[in-house]
């Protein structure tokens, strides 16, 4: 393979007006082990399973590069990952990508996601109109072997001329098999190249890690303070930083009236959720409840009616 490096911008047009495309994207995933517990109480939160995300219309607008869909998770590939086919190399230029060192041809990236992922969404910096595609590649082989098999293709939106952005959400997601590996390429005709990429897709299935037995369950207790005003939210640390979400024991205790508890990430505003409802004063009620937390392990705690609440960790999942 013939590798060519040129830091020079004359093999591509500079940048001259970057225009970019608007994508509406609608709302993203929870895991699908948390709903198939059976444990939600926020209908919201119950839309889990990859089939459920809904993929947005895509607006005519070349404004903006569509924004990340909420649930997923993005890797990224620069350019200086992707190679030439064959003997024909590539050339990598610091400003403008890389490109096939012979047109039209492609370049190729390996992707490396965990089996069970699902791939919804790609998001390519580049110049021109190259043509996207993802490839999967059996590890079991007959004799003669095969060529990769092409599971994704879309021409990019074309570009006015010096650097250009667009989202793609795949019409099929793209499940990633453990019987076989994947790659990125892009099929790049004269003047065009691809200076990186984004990847956005729903990890596999999370996997539950139960409370040590040595750590003490309750983690909040209200009763130690006054109790909860109408509409008041606190923020407990559930101690789990860098779990994906939590699943706890939530009690209402020397409840007034009737009402609700709520909660929720505590990286997010109030979703209109309830976790634990109560009907009249004085009840003792408890629910289990599956709650996403934020990146330090915390939930934010809401209360409709004035209620003591009482917060046990059952585990966690990751």
């Amino acid at each position: 393979m013939t590798e060519q490096l040129d830091t020079s911008s004359e093999a591509l047009p500079a940048a001259t007006n970057v225009s970019r495309r608007n994508l509406l994207l609608g709302a993203g995933a929870i895991a699908g082990a948390a709903a198939g517990a059976g444990l939600l109480t926020n209908p919201a939160s119950a839309a889990s399973a990859p089939k459920r995300i809904t993929l947005p219309t895509v607006s005519p607008r070349p404004e903006v590069l569509g924004a990340a869909i909420p649930g997923l998770t993005y890797v990224s590939i620069d350019a200086q990952q992707f190679f030439g086919s064959g003997n024909e190399g590539r050339i990598y230029q610091d400003i403008t990508g890389t490109q096939p060192f012979t047109y039209p041809g492609r370049i190729w990236a390996g992707l490396h996601l965990p089996a069970g992922s699902v791939v919804y969404q790609l998001n390519v910096g580049y110049q021109g109109q190259p043509i996207a595609e993802i490839s999967k590649r059996l590890v079991t082989q007959p004799n003669p072997a095969t060529p990769p098999t092409q599971v994704f293709q879309k021409t990019l939106l074309a570009g006015p001329g010096g650097p250009f952005s667009s989202t793609e959400n795949l019409a099929t997601p793209v499940t990633i098999e453990a019987n076989a590996s994947y790659n990125v390429s892009f099929f790049c005709s004269t003047g065009q190249s691809v200076f990186n990429v984004t990847i956005g897709y729903l990890p596999p299935t999370q996997s539950f890690v139960p409370l040590p037995a040595a750590v003490t369950p309750r983690i909040f207790d209200s009763r130690g303070g006054p109790k909860f005003a109408i509409n008041e939210e606190k923020t407990v640390d559930l101690g789990i930083p860098g779990a994906r979400t939590a699943i706890i024991n939530l009690t209402v205790t020397e409840t007034v009236g009737a009402g609700f508890v709520a909660v929720f990430p505590a990286d997010v505003t109030y979703p209109g959720n309830s976790s634990i409802n109560w009907s009249g004063p004085n009840q003792d009620i408890a629910n289990g409840v599956i709650v996403r937390v934020d990146s330090a392990g915390k939930i934010k705690v809401r209360a409709s009616n004035s209620t003591h609440v009482v917060i046990d960790r059952i585990g966690y999942m990751i």
